[in-house]
């Protein structure tokens, strides 16, 4: 926005007839399920750029806090200096502050999100949503011209986000959402970490308690579903973590489905204990920034937590575990096979 509060007047060329709109794979649900690890694997297509929780490119200062998961600072890494500069020709923004508040206004996850729900719709007349579109489609048509592939999986897993871009005009967005048990997340969630730019901590994170952890998985997961429901003409599908690690060759070919790709070579790969490059993941779990990655189960949980511990998060979320198939008193040999009772597990109406 401009001194005299008009948005520059650059229209953002859309995509032509003859080119292809950009297909997004957007990886949704509660942080800390696997989706930077999922992010990583998939980036192992050729055809495609895994950007992490990309949520975090217009965060003011965001740039000088972490690595890329290249190893490069972000704000020097050849990728993602080239997206900001090309982001700022196509909108005609040299600052990032307006693109973070419109990002607030329409995306925040808050209490019930209510407010951002309903600002998120087809004929929103404010002249903030249609200048929030814009700029999202300019983002994604910088980082397609910086990396030359059109094909982008993003893990922010902001459900409201999904929204956006299912809105976003020259996007083709699929959506996977991202399940992990409860009690692996709550677990995660209550260790702490010190800040370190070259371990992927942006700064000194706070264990969580179980009740906010809980509650957050909860909300993150149901809203996830709502988006879902909400475009059902877009392709999605839901998975679970822990049949990806243990079984990744049908998860990944359940989202290659959904994404309209090939992935059984990176399966393949896997099989074989191949390690998975990183790439050039903006922002995700401090794992990115560990190198080429070896995909395994993490179900520290089970011996970490305490009886108590469990009961009580079962007790907050059982309902919502065992719609999604997972047990009251899992083990070693059915964590890895989550049968999800619920219907319509995947939603796949386009090429």
């Amino acid at each position: 926005m401009t001194e005299s509060g008009i948005y520059p007047s650059t229209a953002l060329k859309l995509a032509s007839n003859d080119e292809s709109p950009i297909r997004v794979v957007y990886v949704m649900g509660a942080g800390r399920s696997g989706s930077t690890v999922l992010d990583t694997i998939l980036n192992n297509h050729e055809d495609v750029i895994g950007v992490g929780e990309l949520v975090h490119l217009f965060i003011e200062g965001s740039a000088q806090k972490e690595n890329c998961s290249c190893g490069e600072a972000r704000d020097t890494c050849e990728i993602w200096h080239s997206v900001r500069e090309h982001w700022s020709e196509l909108t005609g923004i040299s600052s990032i502050t307006e693109h973070e508040r419109l990002m607030t206004k329409f995306t925040r996850v808050q209490r019930l999100a209510i407010p951002e729900w309903h600002r998120l719709r087809p004929g929103n007349s404010d002249p903030d949503f249609a200048e929030c579109l814009r700029q999202t489609q300019a983002t994604y048509q910088a980082i397609a011209d910086a990396t030359g592939k059109r094909v982008i999986i993003e893990s922010s897993k902001n459900p409201l986000r999904a929204k956006l871009l299912c809105l976003t005009p020259g996007l083709d967005v699929r959506m996977v959402h991202m399940v992990r048990d409860v009690r692996g997340v709550v677990w995660s969630r209550m260790k702490p970490f010190a800040k370190s730019k070259e371990g992927g901590v942006p700064g000194d994170m706070k264990p969580k308690p179980i009740h906010l952890a809980t509650g957050y998985w909860m909300f993150m997961n149901f809203l996830s579903e709502q988006v879902r429901r909400a475009f059902p003409d877009q392709p999605s599908t839901r998975i679970h973590y822990e049949n990806f690690v243990t079984s990744p060759d049908q998860t990944l070919t359940e989202i290659g489905k959904t994404a309209g790709l090939d992935y059984s070579r990176v399966a393949q790969r896997l099989a074989a204990g191949d390690a998975m490059a990183p790439g050039h993941l903006y922002a995700g779990n401090r794992v990115r920034t560990a190198g080429p990655i070896t995909l395994r189960s993490d179900m520290e949980w089970m011996k970490r937590l305490t009886p108590g511990q469990q009961r009580l998060t079962w007790l907050l979320a059982g309902h919502q575990l065992r719609q999604y198939g997972y047990h009251r008193r899992p083990s070693d040999s059915n964590t890895g096979n989550v049968n999800d009772p619920q219907p319509a597990e995947s939603i796949v109406n386009a090429a």
